[in-house]
Protein backbone atom coordinates (compact mmCIF):
# COMPACT_ATOMS: atom_id res chain seq x y z
CA UNK A 1 0.00 0.00 0.00
CA UNK A 2 1.70 3.31 -0.90
CA UNK A 3 0.14 6.90 0.36
CA UNK A 4 0.58 10.40 -1.43
CA UNK A 5 -0.53 13.70 0.55
CA UNK A 6 -1.49 16.58 -1.89
CA UNK A 7 -2.77 20.11 -0.83
CA UNK A 8 -3.65 23.27 -2.51
CA UNK A 9 -5.97 26.25 -2.06
CA UNK A 10 -8.67 25.37 -4.79
CA UNK A 11 -9.93 22.25 -6.46
CA UNK A 12 -8.30 23.47 -9.82
CA UNK A 13 -4.67 22.91 -7.80
CA UNK A 14 -6.35 19.57 -6.55
CA UNK A 15 -6.89 18.89 -10.13
CA UNK A 16 -3.44 19.73 -11.40
CA UNK A 17 -1.98 17.66 -8.16
CA UNK A 18 -3.89 14.67 -8.54
CA UNK A 19 -3.00 14.21 -11.75
CA UNK A 20 0.77 14.53 -10.97
CA UNK A 21 0.88 12.39 -8.40
CA UNK A 22 -1.03 9.79 -10.61
CA UNK A 23 1.49 10.38 -13.70
CA UNK A 24 3.61 7.66 -13.21
CA UNK A 25 1.29 4.81 -12.75
CA UNK A 26 -0.05 5.33 -9.64
CA UNK A 27 -4.02 4.52 -9.16
CA UNK A 28 -5.25 5.59 -5.61
CA UNK A 29 -8.72 4.39 -4.41
CA UNK A 30 -9.39 5.63 -1.08
CA UNK A 31 -8.67 9.20 -0.46
CA UNK A 32 -8.88 11.36 3.50
CA UNK A 33 -9.91 14.98 2.16
CA UNK A 34 -9.86 17.61 4.88
CA UNK A 35 -10.81 21.11 4.14
CA UNK A 36 -12.38 24.16 5.39
CA UNK A 37 -15.19 25.31 4.84
CA UNK A 38 -17.71 23.55 2.74
CA UNK A 39 -17.81 25.44 -0.18
CA UNK A 40 -15.95 23.12 -2.60
CA UNK A 41 -16.99 19.35 -1.05
CA UNK A 42 -18.98 19.81 -4.40
CA UNK A 43 -15.86 20.04 -7.41
CA UNK A 44 -13.34 18.33 -4.86
CA UNK A 45 -15.89 14.82 -4.71
CA UNK A 46 -16.28 15.55 -8.39
CA UNK A 47 -12.80 15.15 -9.29
CA UNK A 48 -12.43 12.02 -6.83
CA UNK A 49 -15.01 10.64 -8.54
CA UNK A 50 -14.17 10.98 -11.72
CA UNK A 51 -10.92 9.34 -10.94
CA UNK A 52 -12.45 6.10 -9.29
CA UNK A 53 -11.30 7.21 -4.98
CA UNK A 54 -13.38 6.90 -2.62
CA UNK A 55 -13.45 9.78 0.10
CA UNK A 56 -13.34 10.04 3.93
CA UNK A 57 -13.99 13.93 4.19
CA UNK A 58 -14.46 16.36 6.87
CA UNK A 59 -14.45 19.77 7.30
CA UNK A 60 -11.52 21.49 9.32
CA UNK A 61 -10.62 24.97 10.87
CA UNK A 62 -7.12 24.18 9.96
CA UNK A 63 -5.80 21.26 8.62
CA UNK A 64 -2.06 19.82 7.61
CA UNK A 65 0.10 17.29 5.53
CA UNK A 66 4.10 16.56 5.89
CA UNK A 67 4.63 20.24 4.57
CA UNK A 68 2.88 22.55 7.70
CA UNK A 69 -0.26 23.71 8.75
CA UNK A 70 -2.41 25.49 6.91
CA UNK A 71 -5.95 27.36 6.81
CA UNK A 72 -8.31 28.05 4.11
CA UNK A 73 -6.84 24.79 2.01
CA UNK A 74 -7.56 21.26 1.09
CA UNK A 75 -5.57 18.50 2.35
CA UNK A 76 -5.62 15.25 0.79
CA UNK A 77 -4.21 11.81 1.67
CA UNK A 78 -4.51 9.27 -1.30
CA UNK A 79 -4.10 5.35 -0.74
CA UNK A 80 -3.88 2.60 -3.28
CA UNK A 81 -5.30 0.32 -1.06
CA UNK A 82 -6.81 -3.03 -2.08
CA UNK A 83 -11.11 -2.37 -2.06
CA UNK A 84 -11.69 -5.54 -0.52
CA UNK A 85 -10.26 -4.07 2.63
CA UNK A 86 -12.28 -1.44 3.57
CA UNK A 87 -16.02 -0.55 4.13
CA UNK A 88 -17.24 3.32 4.52
CA UNK A 89 -20.30 3.93 6.31
CA UNK A 90 -22.14 7.06 6.37
CA UNK A 91 -25.70 7.87 7.79
CA UNK A 92 -27.09 10.81 8.91
CA UNK A 93 -28.44 11.23 12.21
CA UNK A 94 -30.20 12.29 15.98
CA UNK A 95 -28.93 12.48 19.39
CA UNK A 96 -31.71 9.94 20.14
CA UNK A 97 -30.56 7.15 17.38
CA UNK A 98 -26.80 8.03 17.75
CA UNK A 99 -25.53 4.72 19.18
CA UNK A 100 -27.98 2.56 17.45
CA UNK A 101 -26.57 3.80 14.35
CA UNK A 102 -22.58 3.41 15.70
CA UNK A 103 -23.92 -0.36 16.79
CA UNK A 104 -25.62 -1.05 13.47
CA UNK A 105 -22.02 0.17 11.29
CA UNK A 106 -20.13 -1.77 13.82
CA UNK A 107 -22.17 -5.13 13.22
CA UNK A 108 -21.85 -4.52 9.49
CA UNK A 109 -17.84 -3.99 10.09
CA UNK A 110 -17.93 -6.59 11.87
CA UNK A 111 -19.68 -9.30 9.93
CA UNK A 112 -17.28 -8.30 6.78
CA UNK A 113 -13.92 -8.38 8.73
CA UNK A 114 -13.22 -10.78 11.81
CA UNK A 115 -10.74 -8.32 13.13
CA UNK A 116 -12.18 -4.34 11.93
CA UNK A 117 -10.91 -1.52 12.80
CA UNK A 118 -12.95 1.78 13.23
CA UNK A 119 -12.16 5.43 11.69
CA UNK A 120 -14.45 8.02 12.18
CA UNK A 121 -16.06 11.31 12.17
CA UNK A 122 -18.96 13.20 13.75
CA UNK A 123 -20.68 16.55 11.99
CA UNK A 124 -21.75 18.19 14.74
CA UNK A 125 -20.67 18.75 18.14
CA UNK A 126 -24.17 18.83 19.24
CA UNK A 127 -24.22 15.27 18.66
CA UNK A 128 -23.59 12.52 21.90
CA UNK A 129 -19.98 11.43 20.49
CA UNK A 130 -19.66 9.17 23.70
CA UNK A 131 -23.23 7.32 23.24
CA UNK A 132 -21.17 6.86 19.62
CA UNK A 133 -18.30 4.89 21.48
CA UNK A 134 -20.53 3.22 23.40
CA UNK A 135 -22.25 1.84 20.45
CA UNK A 136 -19.30 0.28 18.99
CA UNK A 137 -18.20 -0.98 22.31
CA UNK A 138 -21.03 -2.42 22.95
CA UNK A 139 -20.59 -4.53 19.03
CA UNK A 140 -17.48 -5.51 19.18
CA UNK A 141 -15.90 -4.85 22.58
CA UNK A 142 -14.73 -2.46 25.12
CA UNK A 143 -10.76 -3.13 23.24
CA UNK A 144 -12.35 -1.49 19.90
CA UNK A 145 -10.25 0.17 17.79
CA UNK A 146 -12.15 3.52 17.12
CA UNK A 147 -10.37 6.84 16.31
CA UNK A 148 -10.68 9.61 14.28
CA UNK A 149 -12.27 13.13 15.16
CA UNK A 150 -15.01 15.68 15.05
CA UNK A 151 -15.14 18.27 12.28
CA UNK A 152 -14.85 21.71 13.12
CA UNK A 153 -15.50 25.00 11.36
CA UNK A 154 -15.99 28.60 12.48
CA UNK A 155 -19.40 28.26 12.90
CA UNK A 156 -19.10 25.69 15.68
CA UNK A 157 -22.86 24.68 15.85
CA UNK A 158 -23.86 24.72 12.34
CA UNK A 159 -20.74 24.85 10.00
CA UNK A 160 -19.02 21.28 10.24
CA UNK A 161 -19.83 18.89 7.51
CA UNK A 162 -18.43 15.20 6.90
CA UNK A 163 -18.72 14.08 3.23
CA UNK A 164 -17.99 11.17 1.07
CA UNK A 165 -18.29 11.21 -2.71
CA UNK A 166 -22.32 11.62 -3.25
CA UNK A 167 -23.02 12.19 -0.07
CA UNK A 168 -22.91 15.51 2.94
CA UNK A 169 -24.14 16.06 6.21
CA UNK A 170 -24.50 18.51 8.67
CA UNK A 171 -25.44 15.89 11.72
CA UNK A 172 -24.36 12.67 10.51
CA UNK A 173 -21.66 9.89 11.55
CA UNK A 174 -18.85 8.84 9.12
CA UNK A 175 -16.92 5.32 9.33
CA UNK A 176 -14.09 4.02 7.64
CA UNK A 177 -13.94 0.34 8.82
CA UNK A 178 -10.72 -1.37 7.79
CA UNK A 179 -9.52 -4.64 7.98
CA UNK A 180 -6.77 -5.05 10.55
CA UNK A 181 -5.92 -8.91 9.21
CA UNK A 182 -4.70 -6.65 6.06
CA UNK A 183 -3.64 -3.22 7.11
CA UNK A 184 -2.38 -2.66 10.86
CA UNK A 185 -3.98 0.42 12.58
CA UNK A 186 -2.53 1.75 15.73
CA UNK A 187 -1.96 4.64 17.44
CA UNK A 188 -2.60 6.61 20.80
CA UNK A 189 -4.66 9.80 21.86
CA UNK A 190 -2.05 12.08 24.25
CA UNK A 191 -2.82 15.48 25.53
CA UNK A 192 0.45 16.25 28.19
CA UNK A 193 -1.09 18.51 30.53
CA UNK A 194 0.16 17.81 33.80
CA UNK A 195 -2.26 17.91 36.58
CA UNK A 196 -2.39 19.77 40.21
CA UNK A 197 -3.83 19.07 43.12
CA UNK A 198 -5.56 16.26 44.35
CA UNK A 199 -8.41 13.80 43.07
CA UNK A 200 -11.27 15.32 43.68
CA UNK A 201 -15.13 13.96 43.13
CA UNK A 202 -17.75 15.08 40.77
CA UNK A 203 -20.83 14.58 43.78
CA UNK A 204 -23.55 16.14 41.31
CA UNK A 205 -23.93 16.04 37.65
CA UNK A 206 -26.39 15.64 34.71
CA UNK A 207 -24.83 14.76 31.29
CA UNK A 208 -21.89 17.48 30.60
CA UNK A 209 -22.96 19.61 33.54
CA UNK A 210 -21.63 19.90 36.51
CA UNK A 211 -23.01 21.47 40.05
CA UNK A 212 -21.15 20.59 42.24
CA UNK A 213 -17.14 18.93 43.23
CA UNK A 214 -16.53 17.85 46.60
CA UNK A 215 -19.76 19.54 47.48
CA UNK A 216 -18.86 22.73 46.27
CA UNK A 217 -20.27 24.26 43.47
CA UNK A 218 -18.26 23.96 40.21
CA UNK A 219 -17.33 26.79 39.03
CA UNK A 220 -16.36 28.28 42.36
CA UNK A 221 -13.89 25.50 42.76
CA UNK A 222 -12.40 25.77 39.35
CA UNK A 223 -11.91 29.30 40.69
CA UNK A 224 -10.29 28.83 43.57
CA UNK A 225 -7.65 26.28 42.11
CA UNK A 226 -7.38 28.34 38.94
CA UNK A 227 -7.09 31.74 39.41
CA UNK A 228 -8.94 32.97 36.70
CA UNK A 229 -11.15 35.87 37.05
CA UNK A 230 -14.69 35.69 35.73
CA UNK A 231 -17.33 38.14 35.10
CA UNK A 232 -20.63 36.23 36.93
CA UNK A 233 -22.76 39.35 35.07
CA UNK A 234 -22.07 39.28 31.58
CA UNK A 235 -19.68 36.20 30.73
CA UNK A 236 -21.04 32.69 29.93
CA UNK A 237 -17.96 31.67 28.33
CA UNK A 238 -15.68 29.89 29.91
CA UNK A 239 -13.43 27.68 27.76
CA UNK A 240 -11.67 31.06 26.01
CA UNK A 241 -10.68 31.46 29.60
CA UNK A 242 -9.84 28.60 30.57
CA UNK A 243 -11.11 25.31 28.71
CA UNK A 244 -8.26 25.31 26.14
CA UNK A 245 -5.56 26.12 28.31
CA UNK A 246 -6.46 24.10 31.78
CA UNK A 247 -8.99 21.04 31.09
CA UNK A 248 -9.90 18.79 33.52
CA UNK A 249 -8.34 15.86 33.77
CA UNK A 250 -11.03 12.55 34.26
CA UNK A 251 -9.49 9.37 36.07
CA UNK A 252 -9.63 5.91 34.36
CA UNK A 253 -9.56 2.86 35.78
CA UNK A 254 -6.74 1.87 33.55
CA UNK A 255 -5.08 4.01 31.09
CA UNK A 256 -4.25 7.98 30.90
CA UNK A 257 -7.07 10.32 32.72
CA UNK A 258 -9.20 11.91 29.61
CA UNK A 259 -9.23 15.46 29.25
CA UNK A 260 -12.65 17.29 29.05
CA UNK A 261 -12.42 21.37 28.60
CA UNK A 262 -15.03 23.29 30.77
CA UNK A 263 -16.55 25.05 27.49
CA UNK A 264 -19.34 27.40 29.91
CA UNK A 265 -20.87 28.19 33.21
CA UNK A 266 -24.33 28.85 34.65
CA UNK A 267 -24.21 31.90 36.88
CA UNK A 268 -27.14 31.65 38.67
CA UNK A 269 -25.96 27.77 39.91
CA UNK A 270 -22.69 28.40 39.50
CA UNK A 271 -22.48 25.12 37.43
CA UNK A 272 -20.11 24.14 34.46
CA UNK A 273 -20.83 22.54 31.30
CA UNK A 274 -18.07 20.72 29.80
CA UNK A 275 -17.59 19.16 26.49
CA UNK A 276 -18.06 15.87 26.93
CA UNK A 277 -19.80 13.96 29.78
CA UNK A 278 -19.00 13.53 33.61
CA UNK A 279 -20.89 11.02 35.27
CA UNK A 280 -21.36 11.72 39.27
CA UNK A 281 -18.99 9.81 40.98
CA UNK A 282 -16.40 10.59 38.47
CA UNK A 283 -12.73 11.35 40.21
CA UNK A 284 -10.80 14.40 38.51
CA UNK A 285 -7.96 16.36 39.02
CA UNK A 286 -7.48 20.37 37.59
CA UNK A 287 -4.39 20.63 34.71
CA UNK A 288 -1.77 23.25 35.00
CA UNK A 289 -1.25 25.81 32.17
CA UNK A 290 0.53 24.20 29.04
CA UNK A 291 4.13 24.52 28.39
CA UNK A 292 6.20 22.78 25.72
CA UNK A 293 6.33 19.76 27.65
CA UNK A 294 3.08 19.10 26.52
CA UNK A 295 4.01 18.99 22.91
CA UNK A 296 7.29 16.43 23.74
CA UNK A 297 4.95 14.03 25.97
CA UNK A 298 2.70 13.49 22.24
CA UNK A 299 5.89 12.87 20.31
CA UNK A 300 8.07 11.19 22.86
CA UNK A 301 4.90 8.72 23.11
CA UNK A 302 5.44 8.09 19.51
CA UNK A 303 8.73 7.71 19.48
CA UNK A 304 8.11 5.00 21.98
CA UNK A 305 5.39 3.07 20.11
CA UNK A 306 7.86 3.05 17.10
CA UNK A 307 10.23 1.08 19.11
CA UNK A 308 7.94 -0.81 20.75
CA UNK A 309 5.09 -1.60 18.80
CA UNK A 310 5.03 -0.49 15.40
CA UNK A 311 8.45 -0.42 13.50
CA UNK A 312 7.42 0.60 10.35
CA UNK A 313 4.28 2.92 8.82
CA UNK A 314 2.75 3.73 4.92
CA UNK A 315 0.95 6.78 6.71
CA UNK A 316 -0.19 8.98 9.43
CA UNK A 317 -3.43 10.11 10.19
CA UNK A 318 -3.52 12.76 13.28
CA UNK A 319 -6.53 14.72 14.86
CA UNK A 320 -5.70 17.54 16.90
CA UNK A 321 -8.33 19.48 19.10
CA UNK A 322 -8.61 23.00 18.05
CA UNK A 323 -8.20 23.76 21.80
CA UNK A 324 -4.55 22.70 21.51
CA UNK A 325 -3.79 25.15 18.91
CA UNK A 326 -5.67 27.88 20.65
CA UNK A 327 -3.35 27.09 23.78
CA UNK A 328 -0.25 26.71 22.06
CA UNK A 329 -0.60 29.09 19.32
CA UNK A 330 2.66 28.79 16.71
CA UNK A 331 4.16 25.91 19.39
CA UNK A 332 1.65 23.29 17.53
CA UNK A 333 3.58 23.06 14.15
CA UNK A 334 6.23 21.76 16.45
CA UNK A 335 4.29 19.11 17.45
CA UNK A 336 2.60 18.54 14.17
CA UNK A 337 6.30 17.91 12.27
CA UNK A 338 7.57 16.08 15.38
CA UNK A 339 4.89 13.55 15.06
CA UNK A 340 5.66 13.30 11.03
CA UNK A 341 9.27 13.02 11.49
CA UNK A 342 9.08 9.59 13.73
CA UNK A 343 8.18 7.55 10.69
CA UNK A 344 8.41 10.12 8.17
CA UNK A 345 5.78 8.94 5.97
CA UNK A 346 3.09 10.88 4.10
CA UNK A 347 0.20 12.28 6.65
CA UNK A 348 -2.72 14.21 6.85
CA UNK A 349 -4.89 15.90 9.60
CA UNK A 350 -7.33 18.54 11.02
CA UNK A 351 -8.08 20.35 13.90
CA UNK A 352 -11.38 18.92 15.54
CA UNK A 353 -13.98 19.67 18.08
CA UNK A 354 -13.19 16.66 20.42
CA UNK A 355 -10.98 13.64 19.62
CA UNK A 356 -11.62 9.55 19.53
CA UNK A 357 -8.38 7.05 20.46
CA UNK A 358 -7.08 4.84 22.93
CA UNK A 359 -4.94 6.36 25.87
CA UNK A 360 -1.79 4.52 26.81
CA UNK A 361 -2.57 1.56 28.30
CA UNK A 362 -6.45 2.57 28.01
CA UNK A 363 -9.26 2.07 25.70
CA UNK A 364 -10.66 4.11 23.65
CA UNK A 365 -12.03 7.03 24.53
CA UNK A 366 -13.89 10.72 23.68
CA UNK A 367 -11.12 13.34 24.18
CA UNK A 368 -11.31 17.11 24.41
CA UNK A 369 -7.68 18.98 24.25
CA UNK A 370 -5.88 16.09 22.84
CA UNK A 371 -4.04 14.65 19.71
CA UNK A 372 -4.62 11.32 18.56
CA UNK A 373 -2.64 9.92 15.76
CA UNK A 374 -2.50 6.91 14.08
CA UNK A 375 -0.19 4.94 11.53
CA UNK A 376 -1.78 2.67 8.83
CA UNK A 377 0.30 0.21 7.91
CA UNK A 378 0.25 -2.80 4.91
CA UNK A 379 0.34 -6.11 6.27
CA UNK A 380 3.23 -8.66 4.58
CA UNK A 381 0.39 -11.70 4.25
CA UNK A 382 2.84 -13.70 1.86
Amino acid sequence: MKAKSIKGKSPEEIKKRLSTSMSDGYKPILAFVFLSGAQFIEEISNIMSDNGIQIFGATAIGEFNENGVEKDSIVILLFDIESSHFLIKFEDIIPENSEQTAKIFATEGLAKFSNPAFIISVSNVKLPSESILKGFKKVVGDNVTVIGGVASDEDMLNGSRIFTNERISKQGLMCLVLNQDKISVNGFAVSGWKPIGTIKTVTKSEGNRIFTIDDQPALDLIIKYTGIEVDLNNKKDLYNQLGSSMPLQIQKDEGSPVMNPPLMFNPSDHSVICGSVVPEGSKIRFSLPPDFDIIEDVIENAKNAKLESIPKADALLVFSCIGRLEALGPLINSEIEGLQEVWGVPMAGFFSFGEFGKTPGGKSEFHGTTCSWLTLTEKDNK
